[in-house]
């Protein structure tokens, strides 16, 4: 014999139908809406400052190959005499963490700019994992690559109206568009940095 269920077991029957037909999908949909908006906020902070230079290697077939192409890339130009202070060891850590996130992909590339360095700084380079990968490339700073990620930083300055800083990231996408920049010491601003290498990261 079936029996009536009781005005409480009511009451949980419809708070339950109410929870999965209503609350559910208001809760998705806020979800969405941030996501959305998130990320529309994300993109909309990305610009163009500028064209990166090319990495071009020769193999020994005679094949040119920019190591650049197709690539979401990260660089860091360094004083023409590179040391190991304070500040470049917190840049070479934070390469370091950033390469462990990103490196290991097909399709990104940290670029650090130097002319020269110390041995105190080649050595505690050379300690970092992510230092002898290819995706993990050292430059000259005798080509176009200080005008232009200089040229470039002093353009998303004179943008934003924001006071320069003395050590900055460059972010480019695929394309080799400089797309921002941000305060390599501040640990906001690479957190940021690393959400918009997420966007513009093509899916693997």
């Amino acid at each position: 014999m079936n029996k009536k269920p009781t005005p409480g077991r009511k009451i949980f029957i419809a708070a339950v139908l109410l929870l999965i037909l209503v609350g559910f999908p208001a809760v998705s949909w806020i979800y969405l809406r941030d996501g959305l908006n998130w990320r529309k906020k994300a993109v909309g902070e990305l610009s163009s400052y500028g064209q990166i230079p090319k990495a071009n290697i020769i193999w020994p077939d005679g094949l040119l190959e920019d190591q650049l192409n197709s690539k979401v890339v990260v660089a860091h130009l360094f004083a023409n005499k590179a040391e190991l202070t304070a500040e470049t060891q917190k840049i070479l850590d934070t390469n370091q963490q950033i390469f462990d996130q990103f490196g290991r992909g097909t399709h990104f590339s940290l670029v650090m700019i130097a002319e020269d360095a110390t041995t105190d700084f080649r050595s505690y380079t050379q300690k970092l994992p992510g230092s002898d990968f290819a995706n993990w490339l050292w430059l000259p700073a005798n080509g176009a690559w200080p005008s232009v990620l200089n040229n470039g930083f002093e353009s998303y300055c004179v943008k934003g109206e924001i006071d320069p800083y003395p050590y900055y990231y460059a972010l480019a996408d695929t394309a080799g568009v400089i797309r921002r920049f941000y305060n390599a010491l501040d640990e906001k601003e690479v957190g940021r940095m690393v959400e918009q290498i997420a966007i513009l990261l093509p899916q693997e």
